[in-house]
């Protein structure tokens, strides 16, 4: 197991701390030595990172058993997110929500019953960012720090990320005028979510003895924080469960992980609380995810404008339009020791970055997968997870990610802002540090690619049956 040196621990060190996606960035991904196992230790906890694609395979897959735990956050636990599916630590309640999910929407046949509201918000996806054009003067023009958001796409992706997975899991159709409360609501948590879950935010995670501490106590707001966002955990799992059972017992309840499983007869109180928080979790671990992989397509378009145009030249043709585990026991693997309560970080950047695997690997070419001779798939290579803590809502984000680009790639051209002088502005490639990687601010142009597509969107709508 390879040793750092004093220069080596220190970048590392930061990075971890960061979370994964600091780990992966680019000022960082060159921190680590080369070597299949590389072992830290911060602040007493052992760190293993997994530089190797066969070796994480091996650990995470193979012995799985071994490695199905999470670490736990201790403000997860003070503040309710311990009940959602990413933080569980291993045990017959993961087990359960993992069944719940693979149950409704873990297979092909099962999801075939939600395309058409697949397809409804891929639609709809066009239709609010082309409803209002005169917002996308702000996406591309010029502003002194050249770092404008792009606002109406981005908050298009994640209106429509919101709506499918309410749409999926509850039957609930958000409202398009307005802010819809259930999307406020749900986003107000996750925000929650992602903040008590930022490496470094809070003291108690590094002093968990500080959990202790009674909150009227000096210092100890975080133990106030976590009282509030325990409140708005609750009603983000109750309220839309509320609601699907107010449905049900009017008989207006349409397909939906929570109405095809609250059916069953003779639910126990425990089964009840166990749909309720599969469920909350599938709209965690879908609406960010989904968004970050959307607003990345944005960028690669409007960065590489030769393999967009390939894109629609395919799509015309056609239709004519990583989470840490624990160590839950010592382990051994070819002669080096993975102390109990480890923390294992499969470093899938490196892994799809190895040009062992992939040729010239920083370049962007997405036909590196077509042919006859295609390179490895990302989904081979970790994209979704390892062993028992695997994604188990993959069909659903195939689906979700391929209707949603697929209607992008057919519907818009995207191309680089340009400042008060006409130059083109090159979109900046970065990601934000957090729990989920999403590309840095970035500016671009977005049109549609014909007079006719907002049209044509809107009788698709007309016609479908969502």
């Amino acid at each position: 197991m390879v040793q750092l040196t004093p220069t080596d621990f220190a970048v590392a060190s930061a990075a971890i701390a960061l979370g994964a996606c600091a780990l992966y960035s680019r000022r960082n991904r060159h921190a680590l030595p080369p070597g299949g196992l590389v072992s830290i230790t911060v602040l007493g906890q052992p760190f293993i990172i997994i530089n190797d694609p066969a070796i994480a395979a091996e650990i995470l897959d193979k012995r799985g058993n071994d490695y199905a735990d999470r670490p736990t956050s201790e403000m997860a636990v003070l503040s309710g997110w311990d009940r959602v599916l990413s933080s569980l630590r291993y045990g017959p309640r993961l087990r359960e929500y993992r069944k719940l999910v693979s149950q409704v929407i873990g297979s092909k046949n099962s999801m075939a019953k939600f395309h058409s509201a697949e397809e409804w918000q891929g639609n709809m996806l066009l239709k609010r960012i082309l409803s209002n054009p005169s917002a996308f003067r702000d996406v591309g023009t010029f502003c002194i720090e050249l770092r404008i958001v792009m606002l109406r796409p981005l908050k298009a992706a994640r209106t429509t990320a919101s709506a499918t997975i309410l749409h999926i899991t509850y039957g609930y159709k958000i409202s398009e005028e307005g802010e819809d409360s259930f999307v406020s609501l749900v986003d107000g948590a996750m925000s929650q979510f992602t903040e008590i879950m930022r490496p470094g935010a809070f003291l108690v995670e590094a002093l968990p003895l500080l959990k202790y501490v009674p909150s009227w106590f000096p210092g100890a707001h975080f133990k106030r924080l976590a009282k509030k966002y325990d409140t708005a955990c609750d009603m983000m799992a109750q309220t839309p469960l509320d609601y699907v059972q107010r449905q049900m017992h009017s008989g207006q309840a349409s397909n939906s992980f929570v109405a095809d499983l609250l059916i069953q007869p003779d639910l126990s109180l425990q089964e009840r609380e166990d749909i309720k928080w599969s469920a909350a979790s599938l709209y965690g671990a879908g609406s960010d995810t989904t968004v970050s992989v959307v607003t990345a397509y944005f960028l690669a378009a409007a960065k590489f404008p030769h393999i967009q145009a390939k894109a629609q030249e395919e799509m015309d043709r056609v239709v004519g339009l990583a989470a840490p585990h624990r160590a839950m026991k010592d382990d051994v693997y070819e002669g080096y020791f993975i102390p109990k309560d480890s923390v294992v970080i499969p470093n899938v950047w490196k892994f799809l970055h190895d040009p062992a695997t992939y040729r010239d690997p920083l370049t962007f070419n997405p036909e590196r997968f077509l042919g006859p001779d295609p390179e490895r798939h990302p989904a081979e290579v970790g994209l979704f997870g390892y062993g028992r803590r695997i994604c188990p809502g993959i069909r659903l984000a195939d689906v979700s990610v391929w209707i949603n680009i697929a209607k992008l790639v057919a519907g818009l051209t995207i191309t680089k802002a340009k400042d008060e002088h006409g130059v083109p502005i090159e979109p900046e490639v970065g990601t934000t540090d957090g729990i989920i990687c999403r590309p840095a601010p970035f500016t671009c142009n977005v049109e549609a690619r014909s007079a006719s597509v907002l049209g044509m969107v809107d009788e698709a709508l007309a016609s479908d049956p969502a």
